[in-house]
């Protein structure tokens, strides 16, 4: 009788049959992230964003940190540690250098902060205690910004997203609720289309806008992508050429997607196949460059660290550099 038998070299988190083959690469060490005060677990990196400067930032989210990584030399800095036991989850950076942080939860419920870059000192709060987990950020042409929420479960879909006009108080919920846990988002080059990973369903979505922006275009939405493993897909970028980079958290991996939802490509962490840094949560590629920045972590020893690759394009060019 035949019997079925594990690979002689049996992974920890197998790559999915049809993803196996696509153009991969293996990520490089950038930089460790200190976390010899933190307990395993709290130690998970978000965020990554470049000012005009190309230096980087990033947060600790469980210990409501935000860092500064000098760039190309890689020295990490602690830029701020938040009050009100803060969970900042992402960086986004303003034209006029502002950088708003996205905070999915507080003592004083979910927010926006906007900092003084040069400081770190809170020059505003912004839809403070919300009621919900405001995750990412993605400005428009206007200075506006489109927000994704990290509530609900796929047994419990209440999440939405939300916009924030340029005014930085009006809030409209371009979808109010019946998606789960919206994260990673990203606005195509044209203005027309968001594009959205839903976590909490593993999917990766296209949102055709309506003429204002301020509510999704009948018929113009669809599924792009259906993931599959544990845990599902987190943050997203995008390259000049509107191919979309979503990480895979828990995963130790990034996939790459063409703007019509294909996989192209995907870059692998050194040491998930032994089922090492798998909290892969966020990708940035740095302005002037084709070279990928990753945050990871490992949920077992505590350690965290930034990841590099060369990708297949220069960064999209967003908002914050127009």
């Amino acid at each position: 009788m035949e019997s079925l038998t594990y690979p002689a070299k049996r992974s920890v988190w197998p790559l999915p049959e049809t993803e196996k083959n696509l153009p991969t690469v293996t990520a490089e060490l950038f930089a460790e992230i200190p976390m010899q005060d933190v307990p395993p677990g709290r130690n998970i990196l978000e965020g990554i964003c470049f000012d005009r400067q190309g230096d980087m930032y990033l947060v600790d989210c469980p210990m409501g940190r935000i860092y500064n990584v000098d760039m190309p030399q890689g020295t990490v800095h602690l830029f701020r540690q938040l009050p009100e036991h803060m969970a900042p989850s992402a960086v986004k950076i303003h034209q006029d250098g502002r950088l708003f942080v996205t905070i999915a939860a507080s003592e004083q419920g979910s927010m926006i902060l906007v900092l003084d870059p040069e400081t770190g000192e809170i020059m505003k709060r912004i839809w403070e205690n919300n009621g919900h987990m405001i995750d990412d950020m993605v400005f428009d042409a206007r200075g506006g910004f489109y927000c994704t929420d990290l509530e609900g479960t796929a047994y419990d879909p209440c999440a939405g997203i939300f916009y924030i006009e340029p005014d930085e108080k009006t809030v409209h919920p371009f979808i109010p609720a019946g998606m789960a846990a919206t994260n990673g988002i990203g606005l195509s080059r044209d203005g027309r289309n968001l594009y959205v990973t839903e976590f909490s369903r593993a999917l990766l979505h296209r949102i055709g806008l309506s003429e204002d922006g301020l509510s999704p275009a009948p018929c113009e939405s669809n599924v792009l992508y259906h993931f599959t493993g544990y845990e599902g897909p987190d943050s997203l970028c995008m390259d000049e050429d509107e191919n979309l980079y979503v990480a895979m958290c828990s995963q130790g991996r990034f996939l790459i997607f063409s703007r019509c939802g294909v996989p192209i490509g995907q870059i692998l962490i050194p040491g998930r196949e032994e089922g090492r840094m798998l909290k892969s949560t966020h990708i940035q590629i740095r302005p002037g460059t084709r070279e990928a920045y990753m945050c990871t972590a490992d949920m077992q020893t505590g350690r965290s660290a930034i990841y590099r690759a060369e990708v297949f394009a220069h960064p999209f060019p967003s908002y914050q550099y127009q």
